[in-house]
């Protein structure tokens, strides 16, 4: 029991971890960007409806190495603010099922495809929706759109995340 206690205190590196640091190269193609991020998905936002159909600016980046791989990466979209400031969230809405069995069915084909998914009984209690997302990146979620279609067959929409 003691040699458990005492033998780590006992090791050169026991109280120096800064050879770890040694090891991670450091990011020098970090885009500046000035981006305010969503104060909290649970805040819902002023008025949904009045953002949804804004198009956000898109800024152009260059592929970034990370590790040992080159992320392609074509564009960033700068988040389009309500009139509270807060960054507005959208998801796709893939489907919307009266027996919750057949929309965690969907869920979990959608996240073994690798989507982020999830359910959300609606207001009424009537139905189980499942979503896509949430993210501030709307130009993504259209490509993601357009691939769910093709793939499951299924016509989604975007939709503001209302929390």
């Amino acid at each position: 029991m003691v040699a458990i206690i005492v033998l780590p205190q006992l090791s050169p590196s026991a109280d120096d971890a800064s050879y770890l640091a040694k090891s991670v190269p450091l990011e020098t193609s970090v885009p500046d960007m000035e981006m305010p991020l969503p104060k909290s998905l649970n805040i819902p936002t002023a008025d949904p409806k009045a953002v949804a159909k804004q198009v956000p600016k898109t800024i152009p980046m260059s592929d970034m190495q990370v590790d040992t791989q080159t992320l392609k990466v074509e564009s960033f979209d700068k988040p389009v603010l309500d009139k509270t400031g807060q960054s507005v969230v959208w998801h796709i809405q893939v489907g919307s099922f009266s027996k919750s069995e057949n929309a965690i069915s969907l869920r979990n084909k959608l996240r073994k495809a690798g989507y982020k998914a999830f359910e959300q009984l609606s207001k009424d209690g009537q139905y189980t929706r499942v979503f896509v997302g949430p993210s501030t990146q709307k130009q993504q979620l259209k490509g993601q759109l357009e691939q769910i279609k093709r793939d499951f067959k299924l016509d989604g929409q975007i939709v503001v995340f209302e929390g």
